[in-house]
């Protein structure tokens, strides 16, 4: 397949998966069986019989078929329309859709557990390709936390060409979305939502600033879901993920954070921890726990020369994936291009 045609293929995909997703009874879910099957979004759009196309929402489990055959027999050209619609809107905001079989994909999710089939990106694409350090904690800091923090985003300069990642809640991961742009680092946030979505509350000016200073703001949920708890946990995987290194600063066992690095330790990625001197092992189980899976604690102030080395260390071990695979690629200027003989 060559460039254009390769174009053309996932432009149609793009627009089959937001033209079936506006099916009422078709969600998240039921688009990701269906890529978990191997079959094209255009492929089951344009299904040749019923018969076929109800066959496909089965492999897919989706719940409520002769629903969403009805909505499927009588109203595809009106979602198609909506849906190229729907892309522009996506265009006009820098939003970029990615699939898990186009080369851009960032290597390191393709080789996760459970790995995204596509992802929406606003921003720069190319920096999910760079070495990346995720920085997580609580949503609710303590002036601890709010050091620790601070402490880790004053050491970013230390390392050459590296984002971070987090995934803009409150608390420290949007402290440390502040730290990264406050020292010039690009940063990605990972949404637990839809990528249209203004969740949480009052965080557009921040979404701004990071996509300003060249960093992303991604989410594989389709563009306007909301948020769920599972959305949450699952969005986590994500974020470990995609960095070498996952750095918590405070946390509880059972929370967000914990999810974050046992996914970091399925994936065989390295674990941080950060303490003050003052912290005792009591008041802190969730300490323990990650050092039982292989995370290294360091005490701030203390082991400021060794907590650096080891993540450079972490980072030289890994080269980022190459940027040349974005040098070449064209952007779309045309709409009429978003035929492409779809529903021919």
């Amino acid at each position: 397949m060559n460039r254009t045609e390769s174009q053309d293929y996932w432009l149609n995909e793009t627009i089959a998966l937001l033209t079936l997703s506006q099916i009422k009874g078709v969600g998240y879910w039921t688009m990701r069986n269906l890529a978990d099957q191997k079959l094209s979004f255009k492929q089951v759009l344009k299904a040749e019989t019923s018969e076929k196309f109800i066959q496909y929402l089965k492999l897919a489990k989706a719940r409520n078929i002769n629903q969403i055959l009805e909505i499927w027999q009588s109203s595809i050209i009106d979602l198609w329309e909506n849906a190229v619609n729907l892309y522009r809107e996506l265009k006009n905001q820098q939003i970029q859709v990615l699939h898990s079989g186009q080369q851009q994909f960032p290597q390191r999710l393709k080789e996760i557990d459970d790995s995204p089939k596509w992802l929406f990106i606003q921003g720069n694409m190319s920096i999910l390709s760079q070495n990346a350090i995720a920085i997580v904690g609580t949503r609710n800091p303590s002036e601890d936390g709010k050091f620790l923090v601070k402490y880790i985003g004053s050491c970013l300069t230390y390392w050459k060409e590296i984002v971070t990642v987090s995934g803009l809640a409150y608390g420290i991961d949007q402290n440390i979305h502040e730290e990264s742009i406050r020292f010039n680092i690009p940063t990605i946030a990972f949404l637990g939502t839809g990528i249209l979505l203004n969740y949480p509350a009052n965080s557009e000016n921040l979404r701004q600033r990071i996509l300003e200073k060249g960093g992303a703001i991604v989410s594989e949920y389709l563009p306007t879901d909301s948020y769920s708890s599972e959305n949450f946990v699952r969005r986590n995987r994500l974020q470990a993920g995609l960095a070498n290194t996952v750095i918590a600063v405070e946390w509880k066992s059972k929370s967000g954070t914990a999810h974050t690095i046992r996914y970091a330790h399925q994936a065989k990625r390295q674990i941080i921890c950060l303490k003050l001197p003052d912290w005792l092992d009591l008041q802190h189980p969730e300490l323990l726990m990650a050092q039982e899976i292989g995370a290294k604690i360091f005490t701030i102030p203390g082991q400021e020369c060794e907590l650096i080395k080891t993540i450079q260390r972490s980072i030289n071990s890994t080269k980022p994936e190459s940027s040349s695979i974005f040098a070449n690629s064209s952007k779309i200027n045309n709409y009429k291009q978003l035929q492409l003989n779809l529903l021919e």
